[in-house]
């Protein structure tokens, strides 16, 4: 097996990080599924994918609101961005265009923010938006590293080595029952100042203030 195409590290990087030879067989299908499950953790407690991802018609509920938080961040400047609104209330598939004119986009925190004035309606799926957004790295000549999300590796580095260390020490703590693994990730982290303060720099800090009741 390898680790997915998204997730934060590989386990030659983490090995290398660990100062040991990457692993064979058994042991690097565990390591490797370790990685797989450290990234869906660190990803959903930051609430985003981190890699570099296009979004197609994105559709959105809306209250009448002057911004709208994106699901993903921070947006990819240079990438196709399009923000549509439905045309009527019934779900048809009839769309226009919104004039970026009308708004201004927030790339680091992935917020629509709308200008001099103009609103979003309140709407059930009213709005879509195309973009990209995440950080650009592909784990083959790319690191996340490389990026300015580069401390979310060192992150899942320093996670993944104390769990990589707790399995080896026969501990208990750990089992090769990996699906369980999150809990552990999580009571880590909060073990670890360091871990977490690397990690909630890059969750968005004004979250609450712009969401309206149907997004939350």
């Amino acid at each position: 097996m390898s680790v997915k195409s998204y997730s934060l590290t590989t386990a030659a990087r983490l090995s290398a990080y660990m100062g040991i030879t990457t692993p064979t067989g058994t042991k690097l299908s565990v390591m490797e599924a370790l990685i797989d499950g450290m990234t869906e953790f660190i990803e959903g407690y930051l609430g985003y994918r981190v890699q570099k991802t296009a979004y197609t018609q994105e559709e959105y509920d809306t209250e009448e609101a002057q911004s709208l938080l994106l699901k993903n961040f921070p947006i990819v400047s240079g990438e196709t961005f399009t923000l549509q609104r439905r045309l009527n209330s019934l779900n048809e598939d009839s769309w226009e265009t919104v004039d970026s004119q009308y708004y201004h986009v927030e790339e680091g925190a992935g917020i629509i923010y709308g200008a001099s004035g103009w609103e979003f309606s309140r709407t059930r799926r009213g709005y879509r938006v195309t973009y990209t957004a995440g950080y650009d790295f592909d784990n083959s000549d790319t690191y996340l590293t490389d990026t300015e999300g580069g401390s979310i590796e060192f992150a899942a580095w320093m996670l993944l080595e104390a769990i990589w260390n707790k399995r080896k020490g026969g501990s208990g703590v750990v089992s090769e029952k990996i699906g369980d693994y999150a809990i552990v990730y999580r009571k880590m982290m909060f073990e670890n100042d360091d871990i977490k303060s690397l990690l909630d720099k890059y969750i968005r800090e004004d979250t609450f203030a712009v969401l309206t009741p149907l997004q939350i």
